[in-house]
C-alpha cells in the first residue's frame, strides 16, 4: 500500500496526539468522553454554547442516560463545569475547564508539530 502524503501526515499527527491523551489526573477517557469533549470544544469555539439538555440529546452518540453518565464523570474529572448565563438559573450551559482547554492546546501543538515534521520530509524527498 503506498502512503500519501495526507496519510502519512494524519499518522504523524496519531502518533503524537496519543501523547497529548495521556492525562495529567491518571485516568483515561472513552471514545464516547473525547467526543462529548469535542462538541463542547466545538460549540464554544463556536460562540453557540452548549447546554446539558443539548448534550443529552447527541442521539448520533448514544442514548441520553448513558451520555448524561459520561458529562457526570467528565464533571466529577473536571474537564467539564456549567455555567449560568444572564438571570436565568434553570438552563446549566457546559464550558471548558482548564484541564480541557489544556488538552486541546496539545492536540494544537501535536498538529503543528506534525504539520512541521511533514514539510520537513517532503522539502527533503527527491524529486
Amino acid at each position: 500500500m503506498k502512503t500519501t502524503d495526507t496519510a502519512a501526515l494524519y499518522f504523524r499527527f496519531l502518533q503524537m496526539a496519543r501523547s497529548a491523551l495521556t492525562l495529567p489526573c491518571g485516568s483515561d477517557l472513552s471514545p464516547l468522553e473525547r467526543q462529548l469533549l469535542e462538541e463542547v470544544f466545538v460549540c464554544e469555539y463556536e460562540h453557540r454554547p452548549l447546554t446539558v439538555k443539548q448534550a443529552a440529546s447527541l442521539k448520533h452518540l448514544a442514548s441520553p442516560s448513558t451520555l448524561h453518565k459520561k458529562l457526570t464523570r467528565l464533571r466529577a474529572l473536571q474537564w467539564l463545569a456549567v455555567q449560568h448565563q444572564g438571570g436565568d438559573h434553570r438552563t446549566k450551559y457546559l464550558v471548558l475547564t482548564p484541564i480541557a482547554k489544556q488538552y486541546f492546546h496539545s492536540l494544537d501543538e501535536a498538529m503543528h508539530k506534525a504539520m512541521a515534521m511533514h514539510t520537513r520530509a517532503v522539502s527533503r524527498a527527491p524529486r
